[in-house]
């Protein structure tokens, strides 16, 4: 017999894109739970650019790279416009029935939509919202965009990663920073949804 997993029954609206965040969803859905994916139709996730790497034999194309098929395994999918008034009734709609909300935009995108903490827990009053805005939610920083390479300066890590015989900071791209911040990123988001699942009725808002 085959027993359940740990988050089955358990769904997960996912509104993340690029790495930490898909990530973090990523192994919730290995745990059983239902991963719903939104993504812009103007703008996929850019991890489907075929600049990402492609397997051999594949033919190019928005599910070829291997890299988001990884980092996305185990989800559901939808193309949704919020900024349309039907693309965010669907996007509520698909709040209301969901246990986890999960996003990785700067602190205005999804209040500015109206699918922010508060307006989501109209639809559903234990709703559990994680939300991974790179400089949080408050402070003089707290609406910038973040990316890796951003991240990775402002913290440090781009100086403490330079070269050793010229002391220049080894700069963006696939060094050890990046899955390092990836990894701060995602694992705390995800033990959060988890805790949170557990304690629910004592707090429904975890951010990071």
């Amino acid at each position: 017999m085959t027993l359940p997993h740990a988050l089955t029954g358990v769904r997960v609206l996912d509104f993340t894109w690029v790495r930490a965040g898909p990530w973090a969803t990523r192994w919730l859905g290995a745990f059983g739970a239902e991963i719903i994916k939104i993504e812009w139709p103007e703008n996929l996730d850019i991890l489907r650019s075929n600049r990402m790497v492609i397997p051999p034999g594949v033919e190019p194309g928005p599910n070829a790279p291997g890299q988001f098929a990884d980092t996305n395994v185990n989800k559901r999918g939808i193309t949704l416009n919020v900024r349309t008034p039907r693309g965010l009734e669907i996007a509520r709609r698909l709040a209301a029935i969901s246990d986890i909300v999960m996003e990785n935009f700067s602190s205005r995108v999804m209040q500015k939509w109206g699918l922010g903490y508060e307006d989501l827990k109209k639809l559903r009053s234990d709703i559990i919202y994680v939300s991974m805005a790179g400089f949080g939610h408050t402070g003089r920083n707290h609406h910038y965009t973040t990316m890796g390479p951003s991240a990775q300066a402002l913290s440090g890590q781009t100086f403490l990663s330079a070269c050793q015989a010229s002391r220049r900071p080894a700069g963006a791209g696939r060094i050890w920073t990046t899955p390092a911040a990836c990894t701060a990123s995602w694992g705390p988001s995800r033990r959060c949804a988890i805790a949170t699942l557990r304690g629910r009725g004592s707090t429904s808002t975890c951010r990071r």
